[in-house]
């Protein structure tokens, strides 16, 4: 698509996953169209943040995904470049990149994805399906040894529990609390380590990771970068804004300024409001 095809914007009508996917073509097609969300999708953080749903994880709010698009107030935004390698049908590696808005990450976080089931979300709703999915995944998980580099070097987690880049204060419905202190427009993204022994240990340490207060806790590899390299023995799958792409080694990197987002009176987007 080019831009001057006339087109105003792109509405990415879904959950976060729907407008990570209309964002990644977006971005690679070099069209600098603008994109505007609403919200129909289990999560709706992108929308949260926009200004253009009800509280985190309670659901739609039509008249203000309507005025995003009508009396648009544009923010040029990061995301995080996603690339990993896949294998091909003549058994070759290809590249793979995608654009993520929220988070990547390896580890618990993707076996709570993989638990949080539609059957999960039909029971318990969109505002209480991820923690049920936190439960689930707490008894089938079992840590991998992630091997991490990053602008502060090598480091392996012999039990880890996650690896997750952060581009926003929140994700999964409001329930995590992955990056509390992140900016989508600053050009970096908040960097999480954490290793844990045993399940009682894991399941505090990822409550801690839900609250936000994991970045004060002595155990918790926490900072400040561009960019992050994960894999993961045996091989885990790479978590992207509430969808599971592929498994392998993945390069989570900040690309600035790299997608215009409609957003309503309400957006928290390079607000402070936004990390509390």
């Amino acid at each position: 698509m080019a831009a001057s095809s006339g087109v105003d914007c792109v509405i990415a009508a879904g959950g976060d996953g729907t407008v990570h996917e209309v964002a990644s073509g977006l971005i690679a097609s070099g069209s600098g169209v603008p994109l505007a969300v609403a919200p129909f999708g289990r999560g709706n953080d992108i929308a949260q943040l926009a200004g253009v749903a009800g509280e985190a994880g309670s659901g739609r709010d039509d008249e203000a995904a309507v005025r995003a698009i009508l009396e648009p107030r544009p923010v040029t935004i990061d995301t995080i470049r996603v690339r990993w390698h896949e294998a091909s049908n003549g058994g070759e590696p290809v590249e793979r990149v995608r654009h993520a808005i929220l988070f990547g990450g390896v580890g618990f976080v993707g076996e709570l994805l993989r638990m949080t089931t539609p059957a999960t979300v039909r029971w318990f709703g969109p505002r209480w399906c991820y923690s049920a999915g936190f439960f689930r995944a707490l008894s089938s998980f079992r840590p991998p040894v992630l091997t991490v580099h990053s602008e502060q070097g090598r480091q392996v987690l012999p039990h880890a529990v996650v690896a997750v880049a952060g581009n926003a204060p929140f994700a999964g419905g409001g329930l995590m609390r992955i990056g509390p202190g992140a900016s989508m427009t600053d050009g970096l993204m908040e960097l999480t380590l954490i290793e844990a022994v045993g399940r009682w240990e894991l399941a505090l340490q990822f409550l801690r990771l839900l609250k936000g207060t994991h970045v004060r806790h002595r155990q918790v590899r926490f900072f400040r970068g561009a960019w992050l390299e994960v894999s993961a023995d045996p091989p885990r799958s790479i978590a992207v804004d509430g969808e599971l792409l592929g498994t392998g080694a993945v390069r989570f990197e900040v690309a600035p300024r790299s997608l215009t987002l409609l957003t309503g009176p309400e957006s928290v987007i390079g607000d402070p409001r936004g990390s509390q």
